[in-house]
């Protein structure tokens, strides 16, 4: 597996790597010994937060499943907290003193099914904590998912980060009330299946308007014919620039330095101001209370002889 670091290793302050990695769809059992080798990996490496891919336990289920499937995906990939894959990721972060960042996932609570971003961390008394989606797009309404109420940021250890996932990336406002509460890092979460279309300019688009730093993290979705789907992942500094892209083809651990990331001030100036009225206007025919679903392109896929 290849290892970059961003940065160098002059900038202090902790340690965060991406897991740019194969999931396998409906493959818990696979994925979660993939997280427990990544997690070992990163502590004998001395990161202290691991990001894991999108959907890592089951894959992108709600880009394979159409509506008819509405009960299996309740029934068979919704995940409560006491689950044997989120347990075992607090048991993990635990043991090893590694935070562990799941992108997104499909939460179960109660009778009601989030997409959710979840933090497993040795620091929080609670041990894992979750942040809901806001904004549904018309097929997971169709499949009954909820949305979320709160946006809490995410603290792992000092280190303040959110996530904007999927359809988020239309609604700068969301990504607005992040950066004024102190973020220092975005974090995109897209499928590797389907992603929304022009992702990377809206992407750099936050970036330049908020001064933030953004991190899309990629890798490879495997389906059961051996059909390979990736996403890169990409890492775009304040200024809109794509300063790293690792292409989805080749597993990668990614490492970049905390204190990279925490190093701009978090202004938001006149130029961006209109970027932001900008962004607002090409995309005010979507609603955070629901609107039209947001368009997709497909996923690059790769033949199956290149997927190992």
């Amino acid at each position: 597996m290849k290892v970059d670091l961003i940065g160098g290793g002059g900038v202090s302050g902790g340690l965060l790597a991406v897991a740019h990695i194969s999931v396998y769809e409906a493959g818990l059992r696979l994925n979660l010994e993939s997280a427990r080798k990544i997690v070992f990996y990163a502590s004998e490496n001395n990161v202290s937060t691991i990001i894991l891919p999108y959907m890592q336990p089951y894959g992108p289920v709600i880009h394979l499943y159409d509506e008819s499937a509405k009960e299996n995906l309740r029934r068979f990939f919704a995940l409560t907290r006491e689950s044997t894959y989120m347990s075992t990721l607090t048991t993990l972060s635990s043991h090893y003193g590694v935070s562990i960042v799941l992108p997104s996932y499909l939460e179960k609570v109660s009778s009601k099914i989030y997409v959710s971003t979840a933090l497993a961390s040795w620091d929080l008394e609670e041990g894992l904590v979750t942040r809901r989606k806001l904004v549904l797009n018309e097929r997971e309404r169709m499949l009954g998912l909820s949305r979320g109420s709160d946006l809490e940021m995410l603290n792992d250890n000092g280190f303040i980060f959110n996530t904007l996932i999927e359809d988020e990336i239309f609604y700068p406002e969301i990504a607005r009330f992040m950066v004024e509460n102190g973020v220092n890092l975005l974090i995109v979460g897209l499928p590797q299946l389907n992603p929304p279309k022009n992702y990377i300019e809206l992407s750099k688009s936050l970036a330049l308007i908020y001064r933030v730093w953004v991190l899309v993290p990629g890798g490879r979705l495997v389906m059961r014919d051996n059909t390979v789907y990736s996403l890169p992942t990409l890492l775009i500094n304040p200024e809109g620039e794509i300063i790293y892209k690792h292409y989805a083809s080749d597993e990668a651990f990614i490492v970049i330095p905390k204190g990279l990331l925490k190093s701009t001030p978090r202004t938001i100036g006149l130029n961006s101001r209109a970027f932001y009225k900008l962004y607002r206007t090409i995309y005010k025919r979507y609603s955070i209370y629901g609107g039209f679903a947001r368009e997709s392109s497909p996923g690059k896929s790769e033949q199956s002889g290149r997927s190992s």
